[in-house]
């Protein structure tokens, strides 16, 4: 039955195909022919495009450059200044293609909308690496959602997403997730000090357990126990993976050589090394769930069997390479994100003031159950969610190579070439938002009806001016798809939290995060705890 809707999938995929390219071009080829229209030119040749070199970027990574020890924010900023404008082309080095960096939202409109049926996405080169290189010989050419393009990743991406991205499939999660909140919350009062109620400096990391923990228990259906030390392989699991994004960043986000030469070194034998561990961890926690699932004598229906249940049903390598993916892609985002929004609120006590009292709404006792339609009802938690996102961002953009012509920011772009879309320095910039430098949640909310006595949604919509300009999650086919999952992870988590303590934080906060493809906390999170009442 998988194999029947997967073809058929494929087939509507097919015709979508020939449809958006046979559009997209006649789009791109209209602006192209009507360069010198009325003696105004539409669209400039790419080679006159504002250009940068790679020698000269890699120059400025070096001590003492000016890119020394600066995040991509900054660096983004200074290369569209050097660029009189929202677009510069850094130059094709050793074979790569150019990369075109924007951040004009029209052009990531353009690149999205012609993005066809199979986008091609890079990043993870890492990962890429391994599994398309390094271990072909176990992940062949469906090698992950992070990791593989064209028809592969289709077919793919056409098996899991009933599993992964249904909502009841999602939210038959919330009691264990309930659960693993709660031993958080117990975490929390035993490690934070007895005088001050801060916790240690190194609480991001008991904020990455408890994310581990969540994703553990969708992914692979089981209690990892690295929340409560109570697991050493789940422990161990965790600190693969912790350093795995620590050698990431050196590797992957800094200037290195092995991308281009595949250059052996140290830092990256470590790094393919982590990667065999964590698969080996990984198929092992898997084959365990397996034989739970065959020992047990309780019949469960289609609606009751977990995601890894599912995914086995298709094939074991397929449960295997999604719980690594969610793995990798799941933990170190929520971690950031959850930082975000924990440090927001603190810093903003009216507002976390504001999400309490809707909190109370549906909890009035710490022990009350969460349930599906209690979830419902907390509209400024998740406005408040969308709002740290958009004041600490955690992704610096998307990256698309393009699969035909485009014309971004007046200028030709030939197909083939990576476009880097940058949107850090928009969600600050008073053209897009209003109040920009402000912490807002009420700018999600849904504008207030005039004459209505409702107190809910907001006076003023201040959402993004342009539609392309806040796109937290991606766009399209190929945009997050543990969307749902990572957002029940984080609307329970707040609202337990914030319905057993008053967070406050009180350290230097100047520019908290550090922008590489990923933002993560560059300084300690030591929040102060302060219990509530009943």
């Amino acid at each position: 039955m998988t194999q029947l809707k997967v073809h058929a999938s494929n087939s509507v995929i097919k015709c979508l195909q020939a449809t958006t390219k046979h559009v997209s071009a006649v789009t791109v080829s209209q602006q192209w022919q009507q360069r010198h229209y009325g003696g105004v030119p539409s669209a400039k040749p790419f080679q006159e495009m504002p250009t940068t070199s790679v020698l000269k970027t890699l120059w400025n990574f070096m001590p003492g450059g000016k890119y020394s020890g600066a995040d991509l924010n900054d660096i983004t900023r200074d290369l569209l200044k050097e660029s009189g404008g929202n677009i510069i082309k850094i130059k094709s080095f050793l074979g790569k293609p150019p990369i075109v960096v924007t951040e004009n939202p029209d052009d990531f409109e353009t690149v999205f909308r012609h993005d066809g049926v199979w986008p091609n996405r890079k990043g993870f080169e890492l990962l890429n690496y391994y599994r398309n290189v390094h271990r072909r010989d176990y992940f062949g050419p469906e090698s992950g959602l992070l990791t593989t393009q064209d028809e592969a990743w289709g077919n793919l991406r056409s098996a899991v997403n009933p599993i992964i991205i249904h909502p009841k499939n999602v939210k038959k999660y919330l009691n264990s997730l309930d659960r693993i909140n709660q031993e958080f919350i117990e975490r929390i009062k035993t490690i934070r000090d007895a005088e001050t109620l801060e916790v240690p400096a190194n609480f991001k990391d008991e904020i990455s357990a408890w994310t581990l923990e969540s994703v553990g228990q969708i992914a692979l259906d089981c209690k990892l126990g690295v929340i409560d030390n109570t697991n050493p392989v789940g422990r161990h699991f965790f600190h693969q993976l912790q350093r795995f994004f620590e050698l990431s960043v050196d590797l992957e986000i800094k200037p290195s050589l092995w991308r281009q030469l595949k250059f052996s070194s140290p830092k990256l034998r470590e790094a393919l090394s982590v990667l065999d561990e964590s698969l080996v961890l990984t198929d092992k926690l898997v084959q365990d769930a397996m034989e739970r699932i065959e020992n047990s004598t309780t019949a469960k229906s289609q609606e009751e069997k977990s995601v890894l249940e599912k995914l086995l049903a298709i094939n074991r390598k397929y449960a295997v390479i999604i719980a690594l993916d969610m793995l990798f892609a799941g933990v170190d985002t929520t971690t950031s994100t959850f930082s975000a929004i924990l440090l927001a609120l603190a810093q903003h006590p009216d507002k976390q003031a504001k999400l309490r009292a809707e909190i109370l709404g549906i909890l009035p006792e710490k022990s009350t159950p969460l349930t599906v339609d209690l979830m419902r009802n907390l509209p400024y938690l998740r406005a408040c969610i969308k709002e740290a996102l958009r004041f600490y961002p955690l992704i610096s953009g998307n990256i698309r190579k393009t699969n035909q012509e485009l014309v971004l920011s007046g200028y030709h772009v030939p197909a083939g070439c990576e476009v880097a879309m940058i949107h850090l320095n928009l969600w600050r910039d008073g053209k897009h938002f209003s109040q920009p430098g402000e912490f807002v949640p009420e700018r999600w909310l849904r504008e207030k009806q005039q004459g209505s006595s409702s107190d809910s949604g907001c006076p003023v919509a201040t959402k993004p001016s342009h539609p392309f300009a806040y796109l937290p999650f991606g766009f399209g086919v190929r945009s997050c798809i543990g969307r749902r999952i990572a957002e029940m992870e984080l609307e329970i988590g707040v609202a337990r939290l914030l319905r057993n303590f008053q967070v406050e934080f009180h350290h230097p906060a100047e520019k908290p995060f550090i922008a590489y493809q990923l933002a993560t906390p560059r300084i300690p999170l030591q929040f102060k705890f302060i219990d509530l009442k009943d």
